[in-house]
């Protein structure tokens, strides 16, 4: 060749192999320090951050024996959950604070990072695929048990290669590097059938040599497992019949993965966070060079090519199809792809040299061609990078929690109860959610829980309403069925003992004198704890018995119930007993009705409306908010809450397509809009707004779970 292809500029003679292997390395610091920002929490990371902070205390009052028989997660080796205890030991512990998670994220970045730099230093090329794959970027990004184990296996199997020329270093690397992944994560003991096929193919080591090296590694797993100091076959066992077990339970069924899951997992990028991954990501490059190349590792009877196969088909039979179990494989993927383009390289690189082909095909443009197209690719690359770093602030605080990463039972929430100190209720279409907030590390605490048809006295799994009742510590349920009662049981309460035809109820409250007043269909009913009363029948003149929220304003001098109908507002007025009707169905296109009512703090009465916008009546006129006046992108309001700080936070649904946003009507007058492109916010359409005790917003959604707001000062 006589020119370089392209007429490429050629790079400075201090551009050494050594500086590619210098960028991938601070490539994937990069990657790695932006996933553990901005990762949602996920499923387990509170489970093994929670036990962290357990060891911690353990380890701070020197209490050994609480280390070997901790009773939480013993399905897991400690070993990591230990490594997490380490800021905890560092930093002062407070009872809320998300920076406990970022540190244990950390931590397992920082073997992500270095397996990055392993693979690129056995071939470059696998090096870089590796730095970009968003399956494994992910997985040792969050405090999960992956990132360590996957590691060690990278050591154990290349160290072990290399020990073949040099017996003495590498050889006890390798064996240590092996006992410390199994202390990490059992499944990943899989590994000893490569390095035995290893052992078996290249005839360096004797069998006593072989026998060392195992006994070597098992030493130093039984000394990295404080599980299996006191009863070791015991625990063994357990071990062996909780993972049988988990792999055929009802959570594992009920996620309905097809026995070809990982197949999907392993050949596809990581979907499920694309505000994360904006950049290529090359999880379909790997999967496609590697099952290329796999011909040739086998043919050149390469351990990649057992390692592959073997883990491959472990992950296909194995029951349990959870993503992060490819990690397995992933770095035998990167090893093989990158050694598939070297291949390719090598083969066609004589052959240019020779016959010139691509040098005559390609065009030659001038260099500057090169510079002006280099500055204008940077100026775009460092534009997202800005837009993207401006976006993750704005989505500081958010936080989505659904069936995949958490414990909630449907991401269809109608409804969630925060009165109860510690407790957040949730009412869902699959039952009941009670889950025990503890602290910012596990907001569903360590034993969450679902009432369902399955295995609780309900009558029904849709609940649509919940209340706490304080003064009697319980809560009512309204369901599509009629009403529930539950304190330590449930009481259900059928359109037979209530007296209604068509019995949803769409709206429930309590009063002063604690009687339970609901809304349905079929008008309002009211229950004094002992007799159902059909209050629209006794109370006649109300317009529409389609209801669909209520509120009783109880006043010293002045008592009304408040109906929120199809057709527009109700007000029931007990001094004179007579109804108001407003009728608005005629006055709005889209009308649907009074979705909700509320009283804020300055005595003004809130509606929310279908179609309507946003009513405030101040005891003498009504003033409303809509797109025409107002910067509402839709006038379908579901929900309405107000803050501590007396801000006004609304939901709105799109009258004509899925979705919803949220917006702010602040102190100063002035409406702050949450989207997407904006904040954290999912973009889900929201039915129901909360505050805990800790200040933190709770958003219930049609189908993306449950979405929290809460950014510590």
């Amino acid at each position: 060749m006589s020119t370089r292809l392209l007429n490429l500029p050629t790079l400075p003679k201090w551009w050494k192999k050594e500086f590619n292997l210098f960028l991938i390395i601070i490539a994937s610091i990069l990657i790695h320090v932006w996933s553990v920002w901005q990762l949602p929490v996920d499923y387990d990371e509170p489970i093994y951050v929670q036990a962290g902070s357990a060891y911690a205390q353990l380890i701070k009052s020197g209490d050994l024996s609480g280390i070997i028989n901790f009773p939480e997660n013993r399905e897991h080796p400690p070993l990591i959950k230990i490594l997490y205890s380490i800021p905890f030991l560092i930093f002062q512990e407070t009872s809320y604070s998300i920076d406990y998670t970022i540190a244990a994220r950390a931590i397992s970045a920082l073997f992500g990072v270095i397996a990055v730099a392993i693979i690129a230093k056995k071939n470059i090329w696998a090096g870089l695929f590796f730095c970009f794959h968003s399956m494994t970027i992910k997985y040792t990004s969050q405090a999960y048990l992956e990132a360590l184990p996957m590691l060690m296996i990278i050591i154990c199997v290349l160290f072990l290669e290399k020990s073949f020329t040099d017996k003495k270093k590498y050889f006890w690397i390798s064996a240590i590097s092996l006992g410390v992944a199994g202390a990490a994560k059992y499944p990943y003991l899989l590994i000893i059938l490569v390095l035995f096929a290893m052992f078996l193919f290249n005839k360096k080591f004797s069998l006593k040599e072989i026998i060392v090296y195992f006994l070597t590694a098992f030493f130093v797993f039984l000394l990295l497992n404080p599980d299996f100091w006191s009863e070791p076959l015991n625990q063994f066992v357990e071990v062996v019949k909780f993972h049988t077990a988990y792999s055929q339970s009802t959570h594992v069924e009920s996620i309905g993965y097809p026995w070809y899951q990982q197949f999907l997992h392993i050949s596809n990028s990581v979907q499920w966070h694309p505000q994360v991954f904006f950049f290529l990501t090359s999880d379909e490059l790997i999967f496609g060079l590697a099952f290329a190349g796999l011909f040739f590792e086998l043919k050149e009877k390469k351990y990649t090519a057992f390692w592959l196969m073997i883990g491959f088909i472990f992950l296909l039979v194995w029951p349990t199809k959870w993503p992060q179990y490819t990690l397995f494989i992933t770095p035998v993927m990167a090893l093989i792809a990158g050694t598939t383009v070297s291949r390719v390289i090598n083969w066609l690189k004589p052959r240019e040299d020779y016959w010139n082909y691509l040098e005559e095909m390609l065009p030659q443009p001038p260099k500057i061609t090169w510079w002006v197209l280099g500055i204008f690719v940077s100026s775009l690359i460092i534009g997202k990078i800005v837009f993207e770093y401006q976006l993750a602030l704005s989505r500081q605080g958010w936080n989505l929690y659904n069936q995949g990463n958490s414990p909630l039972s449907s991401d269809l929430v109608f409804q969630i109860e925060t009165k109860k100190p510690g407790i957040i209720a949730l009412a869902t279409d699959k039952g009941l959610d009670m889950w025990e907030q503890n602290s910012d590390l596990n907001l569903w605490g360590v034993n969450p829980i679902n009432y369902s048809t399955e295995n609780s006295d309900l009558n029904t799994n849709k609940i649509t309403n919940i209340e706490y009742v304080a003064n009697g510590d319980f809560y009512w349920l309204g369901t599509d069925l009629g009403v529930s009662k539950f304190a330590k049981e449930f009481t259900n309460y059928s359109s037979v003992d209530i007296g209604c035809v068509e019995c949803q109820v769409n709206d429930l409250m309590i009063d002063s004198s604690l009687n339970l007043w609901i809304a349905t269909n079929d008008g309002i009913y009211l229950f004094d704890n002992q007799t159902w009363i059909k209050f629209t029948d006794i109370s006649k003149g109300i317009e529409d018995e389609h209801v669909l929220s209520i509120f009783l304003q109880e006043n010293a001098d002045q008592k009304t119930l408040w109906a929120g109908t199809l057709t527009g507002i109700s007000k029931f007025d007990f001094s004179s007993k007579k109804w108001i009707n407003e009728n608005w169905a005629g006055n709005y296109f889209g009308w649907g009705g009074v979705s909700e009512i509320d009283n804020l703090s300055d005595g003004r009465i809130a509606l929310s409306t279908l179609g309507g916008g946003i009513f405030l009546w101040n005891e003498f006129e009504w003033n409303y908010f809509r797109n025409t006046n107002s910067p509402l992108k839709s006038n379908t309001v579901q929900t309405i809450e107000e803050d501590k700080d007396q801000n006004l936070w609304f939901g709105f649904a799109y009258p004509t397509e899925p979705g919803g946003y949220l917006m702010k009507f602040g102190t100063n007058a002035k409406w702050s809009r949450f989207f997407n492109n904006n904040s954290g916010f999912e973009e889900g359409e929201p039915l129901d707004i909360k505050f805990d005790d800790t200040g933190r917003m709770w958003v219930s959604t049609n189908g993306l779970g449950v979405q929290t707001f809460f950014l510590e000062k």
